[in-house]
């Protein structure tokens, strides 16, 4: 599927749907394996405010049909990037996921 890079084992953590009361629906939510994906880092940026804080950004590039949504959280590489936005899906060439860590 892709020409270059190393192919990355992301892990999807989606948090568990809510009831009418606020609280987590059992079974709902959850980690799911997307194997074969690319991860490309991005820029990063401090808060230059006082705050000892780093914002870095990247783009997974998964197969098609992989199951993300905006509001779920990637694992790359250990750490837990939240999702930027809708998912953008390329039919058959796969999805392109934007995601940003934030730090400090």
């Amino acid at each position: 599927m892709f020409a270059a890079g190393d192919l990355e084992t992301v892990v999807r953590i989606r948090p568990p749907q809510r009831d009418p009361f606020g609280d987590p629906i059992p079974g709902s939510g959850g980690e799911l394996v997307l194997p074969d994906c690319l991860f490309a880092p991005g820029p990063s940026a401090e808060m230059l405010n006082g705050a000892n804080q780093v914002d870095v950004d990247g783009t997974v590039y998964a197969h098609p049909g992989a199951d993300v949504t905006e509001t779920d959280r990637l694992r790359i590489r250990g750490e837990v990037y939240e999702v930027v936005g809708r998912p953008r899906r390329w039919g058959r060439a796969g999805v392109e996921i934007v995601v940003r860590l934030v730090t400090g």
